[in-house]
This record gives C-alpha cells, structure tokens and sequence, in this order.
C-alpha cells in the first residue's frame, strides 16, 4: 500500500499481491492507509492488522450492503484472533499450549479445553490435511519453529531485513529428533459435545500454531459474509491469502472482467517484484507460500544458510536444509515458491505449504490428482506449470501473460514446464 517503505512492503506480503489495476480500483483513503474508503469508490475498502502480528487484513466490496459486510469481516477476525492467538493471555489456543508444561510424559492427559466454532472448524480441516499430505502439513511443528527460531515472535528479532540481533547457533541434531518425536497430531484430541467444541491432549509438549491456516479460513468465511450481504464483487487479501468473489469491475471499461494477479518472484526477499501475473476466473483463491519473505541467515559459521519459517515435522528440518554428520547444507532443488489456486482458500493456504516441502515430482503429481492448478519454483530455477498455460488466450484456464502492457516477463529465466491436472 501507499506509504510503506520497502521493507514494510516486503514483509507484509507474503508472496501474491495485488496487480496495479486492482488498486487503481481501490479508493484513495485506503490507498493511504485509513479505515474505509472514499463514499464515491468504485470499491468501499477496509484495511487493518489483525491477529496480532503484523498481519494485514485489507478487503474490497462492491455492490449490496457494503459496510455491514465490511463491519461483519471486522467481527470475524476479532473472534478468530480471541479463541486461536498465541499472544492473547485469555486465548483458549493460548492456554492449551501452555498447559503440561514440565509434567512427566508418561500417562499424561491435559483437560479438556473449549474452543470456539471456529477453532474448532480450524483444527478439523487441519486434521484433514494432515493425513491428505501424509504429514507434510502439520499444526503441531511449533515446537520445532521456536527451536529453529522461525517462529513470528523470534522472526521479527534477526530477520535480515528487519531484525537488529544475531541468529542463534543452529540447534543440534540431537535436539531436533527430540522435539520432532511429540510433533505428532496424534496427540491431539478434537471433539464437539451438547453443541460445544473441545481441544484436549495426550503429550506435554504438544503445542500447535493454526497461522499456515487460519488465514485462508478467515478469507473463505469473510466471501460467504459478502456473499450473505449481496456483495457482486469482492477482493479479499490477508497477507498475501487472495480470495476473490465474482469478476473484478474495470475502472475504465465500466464493466466486470477477470482478475489479474501478479505473482513475486522468489529471490532476494521478493525484491525483484513479479515474475508473472495469472488471470483467474469468478470465485477463486491464490495462496503462496515459500522460503524467501519469512527467514533469517543462520550464523557464517553455521554456513549462512537460510532458515524459513517452514519447518517439516517429519524431520525436524526447515525447508531446503539437508543433516549431514557434520551439521547442515543447503538443498539445490527444492521447492522455493508454491502458488496454489482453488475455490477454497484454507485448502489453497495448507497445500502451498505442505507442496513446498515435498520433492518437485511429487508435488506435481499431489496437485494434479486433486485438480488443484499452481505454480512452483524450484531452487535450481525450474518453473512448473500444474493446470496454468503460457497462452494469451482468455478463457476459463489460468495463464501467464507473455506480451501486452501487463507483461510480466521474469519467469523466462526459468526452465519452464507445463503440467494438465487430471
């Protein structure tokens, strides 16, 4: 938005963001950061920081009851962020996480703690996508990202662009096994009783963190209140979750056509701006994930790695480090980037994640039996292309401008390659 500086910029996208015409759309009391647009928007607009850290939440409605749909998604965060935050004292998140703490593992049973629907409903998909990914995706690696000191809080201290403090030494392997070994969703127990909704567990140590997916549930809830509104067309953006209802009305052609969203290219902390921009149809969703907005550069003599805040818990390790006997090397061919485009942004945000971490060909094929259309970028500069064409034709496929004024032409560094979804 208007008024940040590089580095604010930087952090707060996460790596989809929104092409120059849909600001233009935008009206510019928000552009500037104030709380609602102009009366005379093509768009009213809302744009605030919610769930406590850092995250911006910045919506964009057009047509029915515009404010009450825009006063509603304000509601919703605040209820998400009082049950789910890490931070907030009297969080039901908060407390389970805290609870067990130096009790002996052998036996244990924590209370039952109430969640709210939402949570709830949270904690439910998340239970889904674990098992759909066979693990890749998992709530319970917090433990793990406070070790590798990724978590948000440790983040904001030593990342390269706004931390002022050293890293850390990088922990030893010894520590990582053992913190792995309880980052296991099967301690955990989900259960709804007389129209209530529980959270309990079974180990000590389980501590879990909804952030790689709350996001992209908050955006779906805050589409059906526009939709509930009579809302025609909305943008929905919390931090780079994109969720879109119906087409995007043209400033200048006075009429509704396709999104177009430009997607960052993943080097240099995202400092390079687009590599390409997709157009998608009504009602779609685009999340992004990977390694080079949230990390830092772990110590020279720890071999400057970079350590995202994408940690796998069926290793232990972050994304792209590989354990040796000597301590820990970079990966020169996984994943560093994972666009993934839906109808339901929970799923898209918990697939960007649980894609990176996968190796190239099987997160191709993962995406292509669900018939989920993304773009991946590897670290050895391959580009796939799963249900995205390079065409300049319109239609209801995703493509990849090539020419035109909104070229974006950075992907051509990449060995492009282009998958069907089944």
């Amino acid at each position: 938005m208007k008024g940040e500086n590089e580095k604010e910029r930087t952090l707060r996208k996460r790596a989809v963001h929104w092409i120059l015409a849909v600001l233009l759309a935008m009206s510019a009391g928000a552009a500037s950061g104030c709380a609602d647009g102009a009366s005379d928007a093509l768009y009213a607009t809302r744009t605030k920081r919610v769930f406590g850290n850092g995250i911006t939440f910045t919506a964009a409605v057009r047509g029915g009851n515009e404010q009450a749909a825009l006063d509603e998604m304000d509601r919703l965060m605040e209820d998400i962020n009082s049950d789910a935050s890490l931070t907030l004292s009297g969080s039901a998140l908060r407390a389970f996480n805290d609870c067990g703490k130096d009790m002996p593992i052998h036996g244990y049973e924590s209370p039952d703690f109430e969640i709210s629907r939402y949570t709830y409903e949270i904690i439910e998909k998340s239970l889904a996508y674990y098992e759909d990914t066979n693990g890749a995706f998992n709530i319970a690696v917090f433990p793990l990202t406070k070790l590798w000191g990724v978590d948000a809080e440790s983040l904001g201290r030593w990342h390269a662009l706004s931390g002022a403090e050293s890293p850390p030494p990088l922990p030893s392997r010894e520590a990582v096994e053992e913190c792995a070994a309880y980052c296991d969703l099967g301690h955990l127990r989900l259960f709804s009783e007389n129209g209530k909704y529980y959270i309990a567990k079974t180990h000590p140590n389980l501590q879990i963190d909804l952030g790689a997916v709350a996001k992209g549930y908050a955006a779906d809830q805050c589409i059906a209140i526009a939709e509930k509104h009579g809302v025609e067309s909305a943008l929905i953006n919390i931090s780079g979750n994109i969720c879109l209802l119906g087409e995007w009305f043209h400033p200048e052609k006075k009429r509704y056509v396709r999104w177009e969203v430009g997607v960052v290219a993943p080097e240099n902390g995202g400092m390079f701006g687009d590599m390409c921009a997709l157009s998608v149809g009504k009602n779609k969703t685009l999340v992004t994930s990977g390694t080079y907005i949230r990390y830092y550069v772990s110590r020279p003599e720890d071999g400057s790695l970079c350590v995202p805040h994408i940690v796998d818990g069926r290793t232990g390790l972050p994304l792209g480090l590989i354990a040796t006997d000597t301590g820990y090397v970079a990966a020169a061919d996984h994943i560093i980037s994972a666009t993934v485009i839906c109808e339901d942004s929970a799923k898209a945000d918990a697939y960007a994640t649980a894609v990176c971490l996968m190796p190239r060909e099987d997160a191709v094929a993962f995406l292509r039996s669900r018939g989920l259309h993304a773009v991946l970028v590897t670290a050895d500069n391959r580009m796939c292309l799963v249900g995205v064409t390079e065409s300049d034709e319109s239609g209801d496929e995703y493509f990849v401008y090539k020419t035109g004024a909104d070229a974006y032409n950075a992907y051509k560094k990449y060995a492009v390659e282009e998958y069907a979804v089944a």
